[in-house]
């Protein structure tokens, strides 16, 4: 099979996935691939433009068994066509590769996980720093094909791949690691690549800033005279989406704003400080910090009626903080909107100078 074929393979197989007898089995798949108790969304929720939604199907369509079939959506697809499609789509499976180019399109893969390699054609252009490639595989007779999305790590970022793998395999035991345990061996690489990111980045250059709104109706006002801000979007009057863009320095930046909270993303340090010195008078700032550190000085009968402070310097509590700050962290990542003040595990983690792991 070529890459051609596979390609229109792969996309029929993702218009598959929207069959109506699939609707209630997407969604218990959906929560199950999060691996998040207090996750409530829906896939039907996810956007397409979302990384999430690429990365869920590819698990869905080849990996994950259908409850009524017993079967993949791959098998359930070959099953239908297998007088024009070769039953080799069926031992498809997605690892991480160490990669070397030998000509053109043609690399040399290594499979890090199941020490394996192939050779692979590869069409799409690899960002020059990628130092490991995430791949899902079809075998054929001289080379191995592709199937679904290339995802390429930066090479900053391979410390944390092997260390995410190792984590997750020494943790369970499974015969075959890269169907049964990939989709979480690939979230353990997205959280950790996600903190690094965070962690590296200066506490004040934050993407994403939050603010409680005082007055709204003389911040709409406010908003309606600042030449440098144009209304891009309003839903059903209780989110209106904002860009800003300050022509004469080139500097620009977008808000969110209801009528409780306003949240500015993107913007340079310069561009935050004028427009929150020009809206000022009708905002003020919210802490995570300050909702973290409230928590942290919170006497909890779970440790003893200690705070975690106070806790983290018994051994007894190690345990149970770690238990702690692996639901907060599941709190955090399924919030439904990023306006909700919360408590911030990574803070929490640097406060009480505990290794999560």
């Amino acid at each position: 099979m070529d890459s051609i074929q596979l390609e229109k393979i792969n996309k029929e197989l993702i218009t598959f996935t929207r069959s109506d007898f699939l609707k209630n089995e997407i969604n218990q798949a959906f929560f199950i691939w999060n691996q998040n108790e207090f996750y409530t969304k829906d896939f039907s929720d996810i956007s397409p433009e979302d990384s999430r939604y690429s990365l869920f199907l590819d698990w869905f369509i080849y990996d994950y068994v259908i409850i009524s079939t017993k079967k993949s959506l791959a098998e359930m697809y070959w099953e239908d066509n297998k007088e024009k499609i070769d039953r080799k789509i069926l031992t498809t499976y997605r690892s991480i590769y160490k990669f070397k180019k030998l000509e053109d399109n043609i690399y040399l893969i290594e499979d890090i996980i199941q020490n394996m390699q192939h050779k692979i054609k590869i069409n799409t252009e690899i960002p020059i720093d990628s130092g490991l490639l995430s791949l899902r595989i079809v075998p054929n007779d001289d080379f191995v094909s592709n199937i679904s999305h290339i995802v390429a790590y930066n090479k900053q970022y391979k410390d944390i791949v092997y260390n995410s793998i190792t984590n997750i395999i020494t943790k369970n035991n499974s015969k075959n690691i890269c169907i049964d345990l990939f989709y979480i061996i690939e979230k353990e690489i997205n959280k950790s690549v996600a903190s690094s990111e965070i962690e590296s980045n200066d506490s004040e250059n934050s993407i994403e800033v939050h603010y409680k709104v005082d007055n709204y109706k003389g911040l709409i006002d406010k908003i309606a005279n600042n030449n440098n801000i144009e209304l891009l979007i309003e839903e059903n009057n209780k989110i209106s989406l904002y860009k800003y863009y300050d022509n004469l320095k080139n500097e620009y930046g977008s808000f969110r704003l209801s009528e409780k909270t306003i949240t500015f993303n993107n913007f340079s340090m310069t561009a935050l400080a004028a427009i929150i010195n020009d809206l000022g008078p009708f905002i003020s700032k919210i802490e995570a910090k300050n909702v973290s550190e409230q928590w942290l000085n919170t006497n909890l009968s779970i440790l003893g009626n200690k705070t975690p402070l106070q806790a983290v310097k018994y051994k007894k509590y190690f345990k149970k903080i770690r238990e702690i700050i692996n639901d907060l962290e599941l709190i955090y990542e399924s919030r439904t909107s990023n306006d909700e003040p919360f408590i911030d595990p990574r803070y929490v983690v640097k406060r009480l100078e505990i290794n999560k792991d």
